[in-house]
């Protein structure tokens, strides 16, 4: 094998255990912000928890899509490593506006 393609192994392997770890971390954190749910208007507590597990969603989409972008550009990965941190994105951004008009602030 030569040295190029050995480099390039390297750096699969290396991409490919960032984005797993990253993307089981939004799937955890999707997790909180999808399936948690207040007990009334006044589980404040629950509220701000799922607004921040939304919030941190949105922020780890974009930073997955940034991370992601890179070696698919690069023919290092392949282009299925783009979709779920749009999808986490995306769901983020959902439930952030389900939140704030389900609970809307006084």
């Amino acid at each position: 094998m030569s040295e190029a393609g050995r480099v390039c192994g390297a750096a699969r392997g290396l991409w490919t255990v960032v984005l797993a770890v990253a993307n089981l971390l939004g799937c955890y954190l999707g997790y909180g912000a999808l399936f948690i749910r207040p007990e009334g208007d006044w589980d404040s507590a629950a509220i701000e928890g799922i607004a921040a597990a939304a919030v941190f969603l949105c922020v780890l989409g974009v930073l997955g899509l940034l991370l992601s972008y890179v070696p698919v550009r690069r023919g290092v990965l392949a282009r299925w490593w783009l979709p779920p941190p749009v999808v986490f994105l995306l769901l983020g951004i959902a439930r952030l506006v389900q939140v704030e008009y389900a609970y809307p602030v006084s």
